[in-house]
């Protein structure tokens, strides 16, 4: 059985070495070194915790927390802020941080205090369900976490953008603001099973910008019990369904067992900043 693994966010080189010694052993462990960092790494890598540092160059700790509490997929994720910022505690705990650690820090308090915090998220886990809408894409059926659905459309036209890959080179309007659209069935590596005048266009937000997921069919939303789903931390690793990288648990329904995924692990941050910012200079004409 592997290792929790252990997100660390933290400007100092000094702070960072001296929370890997004392966790080491315990948990597997990623750094970070600021904000923004920690916002393209918590996506792909998905730990099971994160110590987050506040005050940060280029993005501090509590935007880092609060672009996690706005994504249902990764607000369960729990963040210990250590920071020698105590009056900032109280927000932070208010804002969704499981527990504040102030510095300086030592290290058996540290190991004590995480190891608290992720048993809690487990339990939490255990006893708490998941809101999805489900869809089809190439054959292959998948959940969508409810929570980050913002509207469901039928397919309507769309223009070729002049740059991105293959399965991310559309984009529609709406109320007069441009989205990226994703192909669902091609970045699962399929073709669609319906023609382009059939399908259907899932808008969910991602990292504080719409992207439109194109889907041959969507099922109504259901509301999952906490026996029937099994969190990613449970299956025994990430090589389950398509896109392991994005899977968040595997739902068992009527249909069977389905992954249920987030949506904003289907595209890196930064290709969809330079799409956006494509599209908001105009491009294309």
């Amino acid at each position: 059985m592997s290792l929790p693994h252990l997100l660390l966010v933290d400007d100092s080189e000094a702070v960072l070495a001296f929370e890997r010694a004392a966790l080491a052993g315990h948990y597997l462990i990623s750094t970070a070194t600021n904000g923004r960092e920690a916002l393209e790494k918590i996506p792909r890598e998905r730990p099971d915790g994160v110590l987050l540092d506040l005050s940060m160059p280029e993005m501090d700790g509590d935007e880092v927390l609060a672009t996690l509490q706005k994504n249902p997929a990764l607000r369960g994720i729990p963040v210990i802020i250590v920071s020698s910022e105590t009056k900032r505690a109280e927000a932070c705990l208010k804002n969704g941080a499981k527990a504040f650690l102030p510095k300086p820090v030592k290290g058996p308090e540290l190991l004590a205090l995480t190891g608290r915090v992720l048993e809690q998220a487990a339990r939490d886990r255990k006893s708490g369900g998941l809101s999805a809408l489900f869809v089809l894409a190439g054959g292959q059926e998948l959940g969508v976490p409810l929570g980050c659905v913002r509207s469901v459309l039928h397919q309507v036209a769309t223009v070729p953008l002049p740059v991105g890959p293959s399965y991310l080179n559309e984009m529609i309007v709406v109320h007069g603001s441009p989205i990226c659209v994703l192909n669902l069935a091609r970045r699962l590596g399929t073709v669609p099973a319906r023609k382009v005048e059939d399908r259907m266009l899932v808008v969910v937000e991602v990292q504080d910008r719409l992207l439109a997921l194109c889907v041959d069919a969507v099922h109504d939303p259901e509301e999952l019990a906490a026996a029937d789903v099994i969190f990613r931390e449970a299956l025994g690793g990430a090589g389950h369904g398509p896109l392991p990288q994005a899977l968040i648990a595997v739902a068992k329904t009527a249909r069977g067992p389905v992954p249920v995924i987030d949506p904003g692990a289907l595209v890196s941050s930064r290709l969809l900043v330079e799409l956006v910012q494509h599209l908001q200079a105009g491009v294309p004409a």
